[in-house]
């Protein structure tokens, strides 16, 4: 990133560039523990569900955590900040 910036140059940059840099920071900033945590939410609640069954308990456990990651990067946000936030958010 730091070539890509110093081959633009100081001079070439203007307000409107470094304006949509930080929408796109906040915009990842704020999906992607979003998308976490609304994974969190619902594999806390399938999990609830799935106590009596041995099986699928494991597959939620396992799958959700990844599915936030795949869909937090599917959407061009950062994956291990969903990923994270969605562990927090299964035992809440």
């Amino acid at each position: 990133m730091f070539s890509e910036l110093s081959e633009i140059g100081a001079d070439n940059v203007i307000a409107s560039d470094v304006l949509l840099g930080v929408v796109s920071f906040l915009v990842v900033i704020v999906g992607s523990p979003l998308i976490g945590s609304l994974l969190g939410l619902a594999g806390g609640f399938a999990a609830r569900f799935t106590h009596h069954l041995r099986v699928m308990e494991p597959m939620v456990v396992v799958v959700v955590p990844y599915l936030a990651f795949l869909v937090a990067e599917m959407f061009e946000l950062s994956g291990i900040i969903a990923y994270v936030t969605r562990s927090a958010s299964q035992f809440i």
